[in-house]
C-alpha cells in the first residue's frame, strides 16, 4: 500500500471516530468492539490484525488531543 494511501486512511478513521464522537457515541466502547470483532478466531490474529488493532487504539487514544473536534 502507497503511503499516500495509508496516510489518507488514517485521516479516515480519525475523522469517523469524531464523528462517532459528536454523534454521542462512546468511542472507547466502539474501539473495544471494533477489536472484540477482530479477535473474533484469537488463535488465528495474522500480523495484519494485530496492526489493524494497533492503529484503532491509536486512533482512539489521539482523539483525547483533539477534543475541540
Amino acid at each position: 500500500m502507497s503511503e499516500s494511501r495509508e496516510l489518507a486512511l488514517s485521516i479516515a478513521l480519525e475523522a469517523v471516530l469524531c464523528a462517532a464522537r459528536r454523534l454521542h457515541v462512546d468511542v472507547d466502547e466502539l474501539r473495544d468492539r471494533a477489536i472484540e470483532l477482530l479477535l473474533v478466531v484469537p488463535s488465528n490474529v495474522s500480523p495484519a490484525v494485530a496492526l489493524a488493532i494497533d492503529e484503532i487504539d491509536e486512533a482512539t487514544n489521539s482523539l483525547n488531543y483533539k477534543k475541540s473536534w
